[in-house]
C-alpha cells in the first residue's frame, strides 16, 4: 500500500466519523435515552430506585381501586403499573428532539413535571397535595454507559471496516 492511497484511506475513515459524530450520534443518544425512559415505567424504578406505591393499590384508601379516567372503581386497576394510566400516554409521550450541539428529552403532558419531581397536584378538584417523586426521566450512570457502549461499537466498525 502507498503512502498516498494509505492517506486517501485514513481521509475516508476521517470522513464517515465525523459524519457519524455529526448525523448519527444525536440519534443515538435520542433513542437510546427514550427507551431507557419508557423502561423506567416497565420497571415502575427510576435508576434502581422503585417509586413509592400508589393509594388506589391501598385497601384502606379512598383511592383503593380508582380508575382514574372514568371516575369508576374497579379492582383491577390495583394491579395496574404505577403511571401507565388505561392508555399509557405519559410514557408514550417521551420523545426527543435535535438541536445544535445537543438533544432534547421531552414530554409534552403538562403532568409529566410533576410526576417527575414530585410536586405539588390537584386531583378532580380535591385539595392541593404533594405528589411523590416518580422520576422517569433523567441521566443516570447506567444511560450514559449505555450510550457511550453504542457510539464506541459503531465507531469501531467504522474504523474496522475495510
Amino acid at each position: 500500500m502507498t503512502i498516498e492511497t494509505l492517506k486517501q484511506k485514513i481521509e475516508q475513515k476521517m470522513s464517515a466519523i465525523k459524519t457519524y459524530i455529526n448525523r448519527d450520534v444525536p440519534i443515538v443518544i435520542g433513542v437510546e435515552a427514550t427507551s431507557e425512559f419508557r423502561e423506567n415505567f416497565d420497571k415502575e424504578s427510576f435508576d434502581g430506585e422503585k417509586w413509592p406505591d400508589v393509594k388506589r393499590r391501598d385497601p384502606d384508601s379512598p383511592w383503593y381501586g380508582h380508575s382514574g379516567q372514568t371516575g369508576r372503581k374497579s379492582g383491577s386497576r390495583t394491579t395496574a403499573k404505577i403511571l401507565e394510566g388505561e392508555t399509557g400516554e405519559l410514557k408514550n409521550a417521551i420523545s426527543y428532539r435535535i438541536e445544535p450541539g445537543k438533544v432534547i428529552v421531552t414530554n409534552d403532558k403538562p403532568y409529566a413535571i410533576v410526576h417527575n419531581e414530585g410536586r405539588m397536584a390537584k386531583i378532580y378538584g380535591k385539595t392541593p397535595f404533594q405528589m411523590p417523586k416518580r422520576q422517569f426521566i433523567g441521566a443516570t450512570p447506567k444511560l450514559i454507559n449505555r450510550i457511550n457502549s453504542k457510539i464506541v461499537r459503531d465507531m469501531t466498525t467504522i474504523i474496522q471496516s475495510p
